[in-house]
């Protein structure tokens, strides 16, 4: 406990400490003119110097508190990515519109469950759900970051918008008839945002974790398996998730060749959709454990490998580098399956859900 009060008084005396030195050495020349009396009364002096520099010290630091985080720094904030938000909403209404078919009939509740194999997506939807906040949360708070100049709790307001906007999409399902508004859906809402607000407090965890989209290519699928019609949103299918935890991110691994590599975890549940189970395709949810390539630390990052870290901080470079954070790009990893559950589903059977 002693070291520890000792260490954070360091910074706060330093600035002390050329002044309190000249002190001494004057207070010594005068001590050798001066009777008893008088190099008492001087080193009291001394003593006393130091104390109301260190009052004077105390008295800015309280006339100037951190700022905290407040309702008026939150209005602040909203109104920084104002453009922002009007951009994400157009998107989610776009894709409301042409996926999900927004409208159509009264609102209603429906009970989704989550992984169960008597669940619709098998739980993609609601991982989708996850990530789509997760992501609305991320970029809005880089960006009330960067049009701000009190960026305090920007993470906290990135994600309580993206968590609103989601959930005012899923208030929209409830009055679309094959949706319906989820309780399971907003909590998979709030599951993303509160990652994005972890993962963008801990200093150094976004260095080391991403959360990650995969639109798998018709080689990853069973023969068939390619969407029906146009999607903006690739359908369930054809996506796979993946944690990403980078070699790049850990300073012991920097200045080693591990930096360019990644341990990757992913799930994906098959046999769900409609046109899977037309093909007669059983019921599976798979995990997935492999080793990727860091695309952003082979392409961007410093070093002796010829790259483009010249053109890190350009438009084009930026744009690169923000996509592979959170896009997965196929065939830059190798992964180990593991099948958890394989039900085969009479044709009847999915008809009557």
């Amino acid at each position: 406990m002693g070291i520890a009060c000792l260490l954070l008084a360091v910074p706060l005396c330093g600035p002390l400490w050329p002044v309190a030195a000249q002190a001494q050495s004057t207070g010594t020349k005068e001590a050798e003119r001066t009777t008893g009396k008088d190099r008492s009364k001087k080193s009291k002096q001394l003593r006393t110097a130091p104390q109301g520099m260190a009052a004077a010290w105390n008295g800015n630091l309280q006339s100037n508190p951190t700022p905290v985080y407040s309702p008026d720094l939150l209005a602040d904030q909203v109104w920084s990515v104002r453009w922002e938000l009007a951009v994400v909403g157009g998107a989610l209404v776009a894709v409301g519109l042409r996926d999900w078919h927004w409208g159509g009939s009264k609102f209603a509740f429906i009970h989704e469950g989550w992984f169960g194999s008597d669940t619709r997506h098998g739980g993609m939807d609601k991982i989708g759900h996850s990530f789509s906040t997760y992501l609305i949360a991320d970029i809005l708070t880089d960006r009330i970051r960067a049009n701000t100049s009190d960026p305090i709790g920007a993470q906290i307001t990135g994600a309580l918008l993206a968590f609103g906007i989601m959930g005012a999409g899923e208030t929209i399902d409830g009055f679309t008839g094959r949706h319906r508004f989820s309780r399971e859906d907003i909590a998979a809402n709030a599951i993303g945002a509160a990652f994005s607000v972890f993962r963008n407090s801990i200093p150094g965890l976004r260095e080391k974790l991403d959360f990650r989209f995969m639109h798998t290519p018709a080689s990853y699928e069973r023969p068939g398996i390619t969407p029906s019609d146009f999607h903006l949103i690739p359908p369930y299918e054809r996506q796979r998730y993946i944690l990403a935890l980078k070699g790049s991110g850990f300073e012991a691994l920097k200045d080693t060749p591990l930096r360019y590599l990644e341990l990757q975890g992913g799930f994906d549940a098959r046999g769900f959709e409609d046109k899977e189970r037309q093909l007669g395709y059983p019921i599976e949810r798979s995990f997935y454990v492999g080793i990727g390539l860091n695309l952003n630390e082979i392409l961007f990052g410093a070093g002796s490998l010829p790259n483009l870290a010249n053109y890190k901080d350009t438009i084009p470079g930026l744009v690169a580098q923000k996509t592979f954070e959170y896009i997965q790009v196929p065939y830059t990893a190798v992964y180990s399956e593991k099948t958890v559950s394989t039900i085969r589903v009479r044709p009847e059977t999915w008809r009557s859900r």
